[in-house]
């Protein structure tokens, strides 16, 4: 399998693979966007969205770099830190430091304006002074025009070692953040070198490798970046080459 929008049949569901190399990139100082959807000047009309998923980005800022005051409106979007820190302030009063291991929803709602920055050591002095990376999700909402809210919660890290952990759901109960988006839910798990991991089954799965190296039975080996869209539920299952970590969105349409 190879090039970016190969598609392979595994019994029925279509399993796409999209290379982490042919993801749009946007660079400014201090930042590298990497999209995996069509965003700002990058438009692919046959790559914008998959199911409810409208934008994953996985973003790489230097000390002190980030995103000034910015406006969004009816999105739900999910923040996840890998390295270093992140602060977010918004327009409705919100802020906080962002970092691997605690969960962030904004629901831009109505309107929200917020900023985002590597800057946490101005925060805390104790934070170190380091490049940052994350991935930030948008999900179309349920319903437009809602009041703008905000969630942060920490997760136990260790949890993630041994299963899936539902980090964002509109439906999901145990999950650590809501999101007004009914039937889609951000799944987070690490696999040490060896380990096993059924990937969770959907109507759409968003599946993005963002650290080491995995093999997907039927499927092939990801690397760092790469991601798979699977379109009606797939029973693959995952085994680690090199510690890893995956983030998984299943939605129901």
């Amino acid at each position: 399998m190879g090039g970016d929008g190969d598609t392979c049949r595994v019994s029925e569901p279509i399993v796409e693979l999209r290379w982490a190399a042919d993801r749009f990139v946007t660079t400014a100082p201090g930042i590298v966007s990497r999209h995996s959807f069509s965003y700002g000047a990058h438009y692919d009309p046959s790559n914008v969205r998959h199911g409810r998923l409208l934008v994953c980005n996985e973003e790489s800022l230097a000390v002190g770099a980030g995103f000034p005051d910015h406006p969004h409106a009816d999105a739900e979007i999910v923040t996840w830190v890998l390295e270093g820190s992140l602060v977010h302030e918004d327009s409705r009063g919100h802020s906080g430091v962002i970092h691997p291991g605690l969960a962030q929803r904004m629901s831009a709602g109505s309107g929200i304006v917020h900023s985002e920055r590597n800057d946490g050591y101005r925060v805390d002095p104790d934070l170190p002074v380091a490049p940052a990376r994350f991935v930030q999700m948008w999900l179309r909402p349920d319903r437009p025009g809602t009041s703008p809210s905000y969630e942060q919660r920490e997760l136990d890290l260790a949890e993630l070692d041994r299963a899936w952990v539902p980090v964002a759901s509109g439906d999901e109960r145990d999950a650590s953040i809501g999101i007004g988006a009914k039937g889609a839910t951000l799944w987070v798990t690490r696999l040490g070198t060896g380990a096993f991991r059924d990937l969770p089954e959907a109507a759409h799965v968003h599946a993005l490798l963002v650290a080491g190296e995995v093999e997907v039975e039927e499927v092939g080996e990801l690397h760092p970046g790469d991601a798979l869209r699977i379109t009606r539920p797939a029973s693959l299952r995952v085994e680690c080459r090199s510690p890893a970590e995956l983030l998984v969105w299943t939605m129901s349409a």
